[in-house]
């Protein structure tokens, strides 16, 4: 359903702006590659998703565009014959 896929393109894009950010300050011996790596994978899994999400809902609005973008041209067309 394209409007149950609006909502949760929404309901995701308003989650990343819930995330809490912290500065990152840290010396050569506080970095732990692991961490890191499921910070990232986690953030990616996030987009991903979003991102999917995000073209599953603009398909039928680029179908409409289309269709509009062929009546106009042919209306326009009949009308200077």
């Amino acid at each position: 359903n394209m409007f149950a896929d609006i909502r949760k393109t929404t309901a995701l894009l308003a989650s990343f702006h819930q995330v809490e950010t912290q500065s990152l300050v840290l010396g050569v011996d506080e970095f732990n590659l692991e961490d890191y790596a499921s910070n990232y994978t986690s953030a990616r899994d996030a987009y991903v998703s979003a991102a999917e999400a995000l073209k599953l809902a603009t398909g039928p609005y680029k179908a409409s565009r289309d269709a509009y973008v062929a009546a106009t041209a042919t209306y326009t067309k009949t009308m200077y014959e």
